[in-house]
């Protein structure tokens, strides 16, 4: 008895056996949407290829005996309810949170751009169905042209919505020219598409003029009963919800229930139970509390259990084995070109003519081009209804994972990051500008009092920027999420900063996007919006036992700004700062930030020389008060900066015991302060944890400015630095 035998001894329990399939479904899938994620591709990538890999172009290829035990014949139905179940669900998700805002709000390029990228393919894709009617259509005799055109047609016309969004969120290009139109165009085609495909299904079920006729005639009254009298009851179903502040689960029964019983009159009807459901789910009220109750309450189910299942499905029918010469790959090629044609082509051709450049232009055809799981389902759709074969049904399953595995390395190559950070390149002026990246609440209201404190209250040209960046949540891989995203001033983690800034009439802008790559947005952010300082709260990292490793660290080493990192220990507004002081451009920066807090909130400044002893201390200390003459020559400072030079065998015992007199500590990285930004640093520094005052651990990028508007000389009767050894 070998491994597989063992494994499923007993295998004669139908539930036993689908116990073992599902396990395996949900493992292989959600480890290859991992790996997908993590080399920049739609989760959903993965997922596809996870179930081509369990059916018999891999695992029935390689382990056929292990194929024929795990997944035999006969338990192959229950996968198919259970994956028909799932994407009921999922065309209700669908559904639900497509906004109508999306398709009414068009401008002339998305409507031209929208039309242009349903006709090119689907005319490109019945005219490929003319040319392969002979020749892979001819095994099935009753399959009829009119029903293979029609669908070939609609198969090629689809645009999947939820991956294409994804897309665009983390691009950053949703807020851009090119993701407003590519999104507005791909509403309208997923809108479009589906209505092609009850009208085809209804013309392949039908049986005669006069079947075709009644199947359109209760199509259109079922439209009309939904709108009239389902979605008003659904704004009640609503009214109940925010009446009872939460939605109880009679609530969700009802919803359950009637996603299944539009399911069931559709497919009564003849157009599919899958339209039903995403008809339910469009006329459902949108933008508010119950839509996103009742998304929360069934997407987890349906996208990590039973869209898996769906995924193992439609692998065990793909036999890519099929393809097994040149003719047929051939054939295969020739499609996916056609569909690429159709959609890259139409919508690029489109957008150019409507004055959109080539770039963005090729940018909204690569977007539009994406198919993802909607192909896969229509392609379900099309094998049921018997009108296309398994090599044609192989064929395109490979056409919709090859041109959503396109989207986005093309896309990088056609409309680079680079290209698109210039576009958003900010002008912040002269004035004196600060990033607060903003994780957790509690650290927004001390970091913005003390970049308002750096920028200067008086100061009418500064910007002051509160980032919060979300993290994508697995869930979003099918959501569409894009004018779902809250307004900046609504966001939770910003509230107590920006009633901080309110309150203290501090000027503050608050930004808010999702990434999956929080350092590097972090610095992007910095670039795009020309800071002069990124301003960073202390968190304990995950991984590291250093306050300077983890995302500190990445944004430390990899913005092209200025950083400093805030260790606050309740001190609301520092009256008296401390300057540890070696000589590296980091510690002129703490310099320089504590020049700025000087003159604008009128603290005093030392600045401390630490000498170790046999050292000579002469020269150490002429340069360091050159440093300090260059940086604190201003007349009109209120406080006088006063210098201290000690000896001491440990820098960071000085810094320590000088810092009880202090409220902050201001200073730069340097590996003399026990102070260095490492990825992995399992040291936890000394000097950030025995100062008992407020720490500001600066790090100096670029060439040092000494201010802006500070002169960097000044003669010698106007300087009011004094000197305490």
């Amino acid at each position: 008895m070998n491994i597989f035998d063992a494994l499923l001894q007993g295998g004669h329990n139908p539930v036993l056996l689908l116990i073992v399939q599902v396990g395996l479904i949900l493992a292989l899938s959600r480890a290859l949407g991992m790996l997908a994620s993590r080399l920049r591709q739609p989760q959903v990538v993965g997922e596809m290829l996870a179930g081509i890999m369990l059916g018999p172009s891999l695992l029935g290829w390689i382990f056929p005996h292990a194929s024929a035990v795990i997944f035999p014949p006969a338990t192959v139905p229950y996968l198919n309810v259970l994956s028909q179940i799932g994407v009921i669900f999922f065309l209700f998700l669908v559904g639900l949170e497509l906004d109508p805002k999306l398709i009414r709000n068009r401008g002339h390029a998305a409507v031209v751009i929208s039309h242009v990228s349903i006709l090119a393919p689907f005319l490109l894709g019945s005219m490929l169905a003319l040319y392969l009617y002979t020749r892979l259509f001819n095994h099935a005799p009753h399959m009829q042209f009119r029903s293979v055109a029609l669908f070939m047609g609609a198969s090629m016309s689809i645009t999947a919505f939820p991956v294409l969004a994804r897309i665009l969120t983390e691009r950053n290009l949703h807020k851009t020219k090119v993701g407003a139109v590519t999104i507005t165009c791909a509403a309208v085609d997923d809108v479009t598409a589906w209505c092609l495909l009850a009208f085809v299904i209804g013309i392949a079920r039908a049986e005669g003029m006069r079947s075709g006729l009644i199947t359109a005639g209760l199509a259109l009254v079922y439209v009309i009963v939904m709108y009239f009298i389902v979605r008003p009851f659904l704004r009640r179903l609503q009214l109940v919800y925010e009446r009872q502040q939460g939605l109880s689960q009679t609530m969700v029964g009802i919803m359950l229930l009637m996603v299944l019983v539009s399911a069931y009159i559709t497919e009564v009807i003849g157009i599919h139970a899958l339209f039903g459901a995403f008809l339910l789910g469009a006329m459902m009220p949108k933008g508010s509390r119950f839509v996103r109750t009742i998304t929360e309450k069934l997407e987890d189910f349906t996208v990590v259990f039973l869209l898996p299942i769906f995924f193992a499905y439609t692998g065990l029918k793909t036999r890519i084995g099929i393809l097994d010469n040149g003719e047929m790959w051939f054939y295969c090629s020739l499609i996916i070109f056609v569909a690429c044609l159709g959609k890259f082509g139409g919508s690029t051709l489109a957008a150019r003519a409507c004055g959109i450049g080539w770039r963005e232009s090729g940018a909204i055809g690569i977007l539009m081009n994406t198919r993802g799981l909607m192909e896969l389902v229509i392609l379900n759709v099309g094998r049921e209804l018997g009108v296309i074969t398994d090599a044609v049904f192989a064929m395109m399953v490979i056409m919709a994972l090859v041109t959503t595995a396109l989207t986005t390395p093309i896309l990088q190559l056609v409309y680079p990051q680079k290209r698109m950070e210039e576009e958003q390149i900010v002008d912040t002026g002269g004035g004196y500008s600060v990033l607060i990246p903003v994780s957790f609440p509690a650290s927004g209201p001390p970091l913005v009092q003390l970049a308002n404190a750096i920028t200067g209250s008086d100061n009418q040209d500064r910007h002051i920027f509160a980032l919060y960046l979300k993290r994508p949540v697995d869930r979003d891989a099918y959501r569409f999420g894009i004018d779902q995203e809250e307004a900046p001033e609504k966001i939770e983690a910003l509230q107590p900063l920006l009633s901080e800034a309110k309150a203290h009439k501090i000027p503050v802008t608050p930004v808010a996007f999702t990434s999956r790559d929080v350092a590097s947005d972090i610095a992007r952010t910095a670039r795009l919006r020309n800071v002069d300082l990124i301003l960073m709260g202390f968190h304990n990292p995950v991984y590291t036992s250093s306050i300077l490793g983890g995302t500190v660290h990445r944004v430390m080493t990899g913005s092209d700004n200025d950083v400093a990192i805030y260790v606050d220990r309740g001190v609301a507004a520092p009256r008296n700062i401390l300057i540890p002081y070696l000589g590296s451009k980091h510690d002129r920066l703490a310099m320089e930030l504590a020049g700025r807090m000087a003159r604008n909130a009128q603290v005093s400044v030392t600045v401390l020389h630490v000498v170790q002893p046999g050292r000579a201390e002469g020269e150490s200390a002429i340069n360091a008060k050159a440093a300090t003459d260059r940086v604190f020559n201003d007349p009109t400072q209120p406080m006088p900066v006063t210098m201290r030079t000690m000896k001491g065998d440990s820098p960071v015992d000085v810094v320590v015991e000088q810092a009880k007199e202090f409220d902050l500590v201001i200073i730069g990285v340097a590996e003399e302060w026990g102070l260095e930004s490492q990825l992995l640093g399992f040291r936890a520094e000394r000097i950030a944890q025995d100062v008992a005052c407020s720490l500001l651990i600066v790090r100096k990028h670029g060439r040092f400015r000494a201010a802006r508007g500070v002169p960097t000389e000044k003669p010698a009767e106007q300087q009011r630095v004094g000197v305490d050894v």
